[in-house]
């Protein structure tokens, strides 16, 4: 009988290739796989966010906040700036708009990579800046403050502009002072005889026309207690608080509504006969209103603002007269910083 022989089956090339070969092969298959998984998940570059209209008001309030420090730290090394009252000046509007811009949250970093380009910033200042720059600076970011807080969205950020425009112009009618000009147009304080509130709730309009009746009263008792042109500058006072009181019942519509929240007399503090005391209650009356209307600016309707920011910067300068001392924030009591201008 013929023996059958056994012929063996024929493995694949792949498993005759020595061990360490196998192992080559099955890694290079790895990373390409890996490599195509890399290429097929990768998502593209971070983008900054688009800012809205809220930040766009605030970056520009920033960078003109900036843009005043910057020269005004320049002007500071002019001959101008030999002046005592000028170099002053000129620290306050440096010092409170370095507070500004930290109030405002500063320059916004996305934290994203640029490349190695540096953004330009709008505080460049050129090499010769002189004091009456400043000013006039002072001017144009006064009224730009202005009209971004009648204009905010937002009533926490109408009532922050409202302050900071309130400050640029106290600090441009100090500069202008300190250098014997006049002051620059829009900066000068004027309450608005006809207001537009807009849809305020009558309860804050019937606090402001207390406050306001409330003040014209007390300036007619301080009129007395005090002599010749303080005696006269409370007496004008007095009667410019009874007339805004007039006006915000009128345009809120108290008076004819029958819930006119004035009253005949009202209840003032002990030793007025001290004239240093009546002054002091003077300035504290407009510091008080000032709060007032910074509030008044939050809770008033976008684009009906202007009074309430205008009846602020009118109130700050009344309170400058008697002796307050200018601050970074005016109306806003929770914001201590002030600085002496001498």
């Amino acid at each position: 009988m013929t023996a059958t022989r056994h012929t063996p089956t024929a493995r694949p090339a792949a498993s005759r290739l020595p061990g360490a070969r196998r192992l080559v092969v099955a890694v290079l298959a790895a990373a390409l796989l890996l490599t195509g998984c890399d290429l097929r998940l990768e998502s593209p570059a971070p983008q900054a966010p688009q800012p809205d209209a809220a930040e766009l008001t605030r970056s520009r309030t920033v960078e003109d906040a900036a843009m005043l420090a910057e020269h005004a730290r320049v002007a500071a090394l002019s001959p101008a700036a030999d002046d005592d009252a000028v170099a002053q000046a000129l620290g306050s509007v440096a010092e409170f708009s370095d507070l500004h811009s930290e109030q405002l949250g500063g320059v916004y970093d996305s934290g994203l990579e640029t490349d190695g380009a540096l953004p330009e910033t709008a505080s460049s200042a050129p090499p010769i800046v002189l004091p009456g720059d400043v000013l006039a600076l002072l001017a144009v970011t006064t009224l730009t403050a202005r009209a971004d807080a009648n204009s905010a969205a937002s009533g926490g950020l109408a009532r922050l502009l409202a302050s900071v425009s309130t400050a640029r112009a106290e600090l441009a009618v100090r500069l202008a002072g300190a250098l014997g000009v006049e002051a620059p147009a829009g900066v000068t304080p004027a309450f608005d005889p006809a207001p537009a509130p807009g849809a305020v709730d009558l309860t804050v309009l019937s606090a402001l026309v207390l406050a306001e009746d409330e003040a014209g009263y007390a300036f007619e008792v301080i009129a007395a207690k005090l002599a010749d042109g303080q005696r006269a500058e409370a007496q004008a006072r007095a009667a410019q608080h009874r007339a805004r009181a007039q006006v915000w019942a009128d345009t809120s519509g108290l008076v004819s509504s029958g819930s006119d929240p004035r009253r005949l007399a009202y209840a003032l503090p002990t030793g007025l006969d001290d004239p240093a005391v009546a002054v002091e209650l003077a300035r504290s009356i407009e510091m008080s209103l000032a709060a007032g209307y910074a509030n008044l600016a939050a809770e008033a309707a976008t684009g009906t603002r202007t009074s309430a920011v205008d009846a602020l910067r009118q109130a700050t300068s009344d309170a400058a007269v008697w002796g307050a001392e200018p601050t970074a924030f005016p109306g806003l009591p929770e914001q201590a910083a002030q600085v002496a201008l001498g």
